[in-house]
């Protein structure tokens, strides 16, 4: 089944003249010890941990995660995003081919240019997978997928509802959503936090804005690894990969990279300087 589109401008065929913000690595340091401070939106993904949610599992379905990152070169934070893709296969019917249900989480301001220093929620836009893969290939970035990985039923039922609440018109778009009025009011997110939001355990601080693109991509995995929501990244199921339509794009295929340091929260990925991701 083709996934749905919530998208109704036309993607724009570049986002340019590119400009290089110097600051930007400075000024996300600085969120690090706002978002303690720093309202985030009541998304009500972040009522349940996904485990709570894995019953009833019909019979034969299966479950899977995609996580992609994009970014300019060199990394620009204008040019950078993060999104995920999720998809349940029913068990299939007596004869019949089996009808694939895939949602995307991937949130941008609806002009679907990214104002780096804005500091007031925007409208946002939720793209469909091939609308995110468009506009990355537009602006000539780097596509990165991590994936495709089984997932239990709990997780996609959790990022549902995540998607929902992204969709609903509740939150508006920010890209550094832990100062100014995303923080004041609890209703902007940036494509990071428009996921990541829906963990039930860490808030913000735990996803820091000092990591982003590729390396905010694999943070998440991260995330998801060590609360054993993903089991098995040794294995990608990538029969999926010409289901989605994804063989046509020019995608680099990443490996999880396990930390050094365990535990879920470490002082290199607080200031984004831990899990950046190799060309």
């Amino acid at each position: 089944m083709k996934e749905p589109s919530v998208s109704t401008m036309t993607v724009p065929t570049s986002r340019r003249p590119r400009w290089i913000a110097p600051l930007f690595s400075l000024v996300t340091l600085l969120p690090v010890g706002c978002a303690s401070l720093a309202n985030a939106p009541d998304t009500p993904a972040r009522s349940f941990h996904y485990p709570q949610l894995n019953d009833p599992v019909p019979t034969g379905d299966r479950y899977y995660l995609l996580v992609f990152g994009s970014q300019s070169l060199p990394k620009q934070p204008r040019y950078t995003h993060t999104w995920i893709t999720f998809v349940r296969i029913p068990a299939p019917l007596p004869g019949c081919k089996p009808d694939l249900e895939q949602h995307t989480i991937s949130w941008m301001p609806s002009t679907l240019n990214i104002r780096t220093f804005n500091f007031s929620v925007e409208p946002g836009v939720n793209l469909n997978l091939h609308e995110s893969l468009k506009l990355a290939l537009d602006d000539h970035d780097r596509i990165s997928l991590w994936g495709p990985y089984e997932i239990p039923s709990g997780l996609f039922r959790k990022l549902k509802i995540q998607k929902d609440f992204v969709e609903s018109g509740k939150i508006g778009y920010q890209c550094i959503d832990s100062v100014g009025g995303a923080a004041r009011d609890g209703n902007g997110s940036n494509c990071v936090h428009a996921i990541s939001d829906a963990d039930a355990t860490f808030t913000r601080q735990a996803y820091p804005l000092s990591s982003f693109g590729e390396t905010a991509s694999h943070y998440i995995l991260k995330q998801l690894v060590e609360r054993g929501a993903i089991k098995n990244v040794e294995t990608k199921h990538d029969f999926l990969m010409p289901i989605l339509d994804l063989e046509r794009y020019p995608i680099v295929r990443r490996e999880y990279n396990p930390p050094l340091i365990p535990g879920p929260l470490r002082f290199g990925h607080l200031l984004g300087l831990v899990g950046d991701v190799s060309p």
